[in-house]
């Protein structure tokens, strides 16, 4: 399977608000406040209500840190409406009238994380560990941040302090062992996945990730149970499915690949699960069916580049030579002509005839890996379409560097 089997991205499982209940309660209350906008001023309840009870903490004239937290509340509640601005500015204001608010770090280290602000995500996780510095959820968050940005190495080393200040939080686990997998430390990944499920017998992100884990060990019945058991814990969720047909196409059932990735799209539609079902369907040979999930793909991210590419490769072997070119032009100009886009498209270049377009995207592959036999034997094929003197050296260059290139 093309990239190997991913992981599930567990990093939402630990939230970075504070429910308000004991702090507010502990300052002087406006008499106008009721216990009930109190306790709605809390992150896991409806984000609607959580606004209107927060906002009548900040208007209420209490004193920190009760208003602090309230804005910090608060800003969870845009986030999850989307209205990311406003989010964004409570915690500014949050870590302004209470500087000492390790949540407000948190929440606004986590926006920026999102936003793709690593520098800053890192400043406020560590002004957040200054704050608690044994607080395994503020190490957790900075795990996380490094995991993210590509630095497991460093990653482990939060996620391991975390844990030995608690050893009782099965999302740890979880996410240190997406660590350890991804520093190849598979047998060590594998233990932590089954310490979260002794930890908690009902998370299914846990069933999930060992399953995966297990498949990439080659260990493909048991990944499927436990697959089987994270969708029968969460049904309506299409994480289980979406990971479940990652297993079943490792094992070359493409059909029942296909029906799970259906079923996730199902609970949860979204561009790249179309992609992948194209992906099944142009492996399968039906072509028809990969570009439908392409063009679908496009409609909900006319940005996917992979849709592109991909959608051009089903077009290339049915010999629809027009629209393959038309889609690897649009690819190379949202990512800037990656090697492998233009290889392709150099290919089918030749085959199309247009001899001169493709010695020149061959000539831009070669400029970056010299080596490449496959852009070295087409360019000579393209260059032999031109009449040019040198393709005789470019293919036996070619079948020097990989004497299979032409079969």
């Amino acid at each position: 399977m093309e990239g190997g089997l991913r992981l599930c991205a567990s990093l939402a499982i630990l939230a970075s608000g504070l429910v308000l209940a004991g702090p507010v309660s502990a300052q002087p209350m406006n008499g106008q406040l009721t216990n009930g906008q109190r306790q709605q001023c809390d992150i896991s309840r409806d984000p609607q209500r959580v606004i209107s009870a927060c906002t009548a903490i900040v208007n209420s004239g209490m004193s920190n840190p009760a208003v602090s937290l309230a804005l910090s509340n608060r800003g969870v509640a845009y986030e999850k409406l989307g209205e990311l601005d406003r989010a964004m500015a409570d915690y500014n204001e949050a870590i302004r009238r209470d500087p000492t608010n390790p949540h407000a770090w948190a929440n606004r280290g986590k926006l920026y994380l999102d936003r793709g602000d690593f520098d800053l995500a890192l400043s406020d996780y560590d002004r957040d560990i200054q704050l608690h510095p044994n607080n395994p959820f503020a190490l957790g968050h900075r795990a996380d941040a490094y995991f993210i940005h590509g630095d497991p190495k460093r990653a482990l080393e939060d996620y391991d302090k975390a844990i030995k200040i608690d050893s009782r939080n099965f999302a740890l686990f979880i996410r240190r062992g997406e660590a350890l997998r991804a520093t190849g430390q598979d047998d060590r990944a594998l233990a932590d996945f089954d310490h979260a499920i002794a930890l908690d017998a009902k998370a299914p992100v846990a069933y999930v990730n060992r399953g995966l884990m297990r498949a990439a060990k080659g260990d493909y019945d048991h990944a499927i149970e436990d697959l089987n058991t994270a969708a029968k814990l969460d049904p309506k969720s299409g994480m289980a499915f979406s990971a479940r047909a990652e297993v079943y196409e490792a094992k070359g059932d493409r059909d029942r690949a296909v029906s799970d990735l259906s079923e996730a799209m199902t609970r949860e539609p979204n561009a790249q699960l179309l992609v992948r079902r194209g992906n099944l369907y142009q492996a399968m040979g039906q072509y028809d069916r990969a570009v439908g999930d392409y063009g679908e793909a496009l409609k909900a991210d006319p940005n996917l580049v992979a849709a592109y590419v991909n959608r051009a490769n089903a077009f290339a072997r049915t010999e629809n030579y027009a629209r393959a070119l038309a889609d690897y032009d649009q690819a190379a100009r949202l990512d800037g002509g990656s090697m492998g886009i233009l290889l392709n498209r150099g290919v089918v270049r030749v085959k199309a005839g247009e001899y001169a377009p493709a010695v020149a995207d061959f000539d831009r592959v070669l400029a970056r890996n010299p080596d490449n036999p496959l852009a070295l034997y087409y360019r000579g094929l393209a260059k032999r379409g031109t009449n040019d003197s040198s393709a005789d050296a470019d293919l036996a260059r070619a079948r020097a560097l990989d004497p299979n290139v032409d079969k």
